[in-house]
């Protein structure tokens, strides 16, 4: 029961937040790796989803014919 009240305790403790504002510091928002991730998943996912383009393609091709 003591380590109960004694966490609600600790919370009066805390220091509150500043304000909210947007962060420009370039290393702490660290565009460059995001910049980086986004681009090797539109260089790879284009690939992955021609292909995926061009198989539904022969797959609807030749039933379109048919009917």
């Amino acid at each position: 029961m003591k380590n109960i009240t004694d966490s609600f305790l600790c919370l009066g403790y805390w220091p509150f937040a500043g304000s909210f504002g947007f962060n420009t510091d370039i290393l702490a928002t660290n565009p460059i790796n995001l910049s980086i991730v986004l681009g090797v998943l539109v260089f790879f996912g284009k690939g992955v989803c021609a292909g995926c383009l061009f198989q539904r393609i022969d797959w609807i091709q030749p039933n379109c014919t048919f009917s």
